[in-house]
């Protein structure tokens, strides 16, 4: 698996759980994801860092990256059951089916049944937090720091240190509507779904695999419009 469909993996692991509300077993101290934000993200495995952009928007998500000299822009629309990777040096956008149904457990904060738990205080990149333990119904525990006074994600991490997903410059609110159309004039080729392996075990953020069989119901054009993100 290459750097880019691991950090993608990743990336929308973290962000099907930022898009759904979490509760805390604590009733004093329940949290809940904004479903419209932006923010810098910084993804780091046991061999790599990658950081990138991402922007979100009722279910739509955006991310920005670069990896090996080459910035990549991936556009997930979960209402057109397609995820677009769009690749501005060349011009040329894959465009594969998307089915959020066939995506199972991202994280163990994804996971039904997951029990959350305040297990203290702790200052990250010099924000006060709450952290919070959670254990999936199979075992599986993360942790996640979240601001204290704005009630928003600041980090996320496997119980074993095999990942971690760190927030910066956290903004809540609407994203341009642009930021999730693939730009005009570039090429379009349409490809099978993309294969993500299945969460293992101490590294849940990974996506499991959707099917690699063309979604029939899936777009047959790509939606069109110049974005103001950049790279496009």
């Amino acid at each position: 698996m290459n750097r880019f469909h691991l950090a993608l993996s990743l990336v929308l692991g973290c962000c099907f759980l930022l898009s759904k509300p979490l509760v805390a077993d604590d009733a004093l101290s329940p949290f809940a994801m904004s479903k419209q934000f932006s923010a810098d993200q910084v993804t780091t495995t046991q061999d790599m860092t990658i950081t990138s952009k991402i922007f979100v928007d009722s279910g739509k998500i955006r991310t920005e990256m670069t990896t090996a000299n080459m910035q990549v822009i991936s556009i997930v629309r979960p209402d057109l059951k397609t995820v677009y990777s769009v690749m501005p040096a060349q011009k040329m956008v894959m465009e594969m089916p998307f089915d959020p149904s066939k995506v199972g457990q991202l994280t163990p904060a994804s996971a039904p049944d997951s029990k959350f738990e305040v297990v203290g205080s702790e200052t990250v990149e010099g924000i006060a937090c709450t952290k919070y333990k959670i254990t999936a119904k199979d075992g599986k525990v993360s942790f996640m720091w979240v601001d204290a006074a704005k009630k928003i994600p600041v980090k996320m991490a496997a119980d074993d240190n095999s990942y971690s997903l760190l927030w910066k410059n956290y903004k809540i609110g609407p994203q341009a509507a642009s930021l999730f159309d693939v730009p005009t004039g570039y090429q379009v080729m349409k490809m099978p779904a993309m294969a993500m392996p299945a969460a293992a075990p101490h590294a849940s953020a990974a996506a499991a695999t959707t099917s690699a069989t063309p979604d029939s119901s899936a777009p047959t054009t790509a939606p069109s419009g110049a974005s103001s993100g950049s790279g496009q």
